[in-house]
């Protein structure tokens, strides 16, 4: 049989790249880690797993004679809250079953962003408002965008190939600190950690805090520190609607008009 070679421009990866959207020039980041069975997992969670579920050779085998070269599918099992994933409310509150990740508003799919840089704290300690304030003023960030997306980072993300450092060495925001940044009208806080939350503290005032206020949060978020201005940029955030699932991977993106002011 005779191959047909495609004209079409090779497709590769890259993790930034600047697109056309709505008449705008734009730059692009993506934030999303890869999901394989060989990324870590949180302490618990369902780890991924891919298979052959049917090659391009067996599908052929039902075909008969055709010139079609035949179609490939994959297997996927994973737990909602492997890799680069956002938890929907009823995660960390059991009275709010109408709020599973198929629940997530549209609008709060893109958001104005800020994001602070906490790689000092220590790993398997608390990040204090005290802490969030002054990275604010270090990143000359004067309020958090009220509607938008908060993004901290830790650091921890350099150990994503050591898996048991990614899962356990990293900071969590305090009680104090999470209610803050809520009340100020985040509808989103994202970081390059596991978790949002200390895994030296059991009673996950994060996850806690963002219950009572009904928000979401997103974790393993990737890149964070590669955004070349710590406000002044949107948040693209997508997650799967799965029905009654308590979280969804998702695929982020930081935004920008290039040479536009920054902050």
């Amino acid at each position: 049989m005779t191959v047909q070679r495609s004209n079409a421009p090779t497709q590769s990866y890259a993790d930034t790249a600047e697109i056309t959207l709505l008449g705008r020039r734009l730059s692009v980041l993506d934030l999303t880690r890869e999901i394989s069975p060989d990324i870590p997992v949180y302490p618990g969670h369902m780890k991924v797993a891919m298979w052959d579920h049917l090659t391009h050779e067996e599908s052929r085998l039902r075909m008969g004679d055709t010139p079609f070269r035949g179609y490939a599918v994959k297997g996927l099992s994973l737990c909602d809250h492997d890799s680069t994933h956002m938890d929907a409310v009823y995660h960390f509150n059991p009275d709010r079953p109408d709020l599973t990740i198929d629940a997530f508003p549209i609008e709060r799919c893109f958001t104005e962003g800020a994001w602070i840089d906490v790689s000092d704290v220590a790993p398997r300690t608390h990040i204090t408002l005290d802490r969030v304030r002054r990275a604010m003023d270090d990143a000359g960030i004067e309020r958090l965008p009220e509607g938008g997306t908060l993004l901290y980072f830790t650091g921890v993300g350099r150990k994503w190939h050591d898996a048991r450092a990614f899962v356990t060495e990293y900071p969590g925001l305090d009680g104090e600190a999470s209610r803050w940044i809520l009340d100020q009208g985040v509808v989103n806080v994202l970081t390059d950690a596991v978790s949002t939350d200390n895994p030296a503290d059991m009673t996950y005032p994060n996850h806690t805090a963002h219950g009572e206020r009904l928000v979401n949060h997103t974790e393993v978020v990737n890149n964070i520190d590669r955004i070349p201005r710590h406000q002044g940029f949107d948040v693209i955030v997508a997650p799967l609607r799965l029905v009654g699932a308590t979280g969804s991977p998702v695929r982020i993106f930081a935004v920008w008009e290039p040479g536009s002011a920054t902050g």
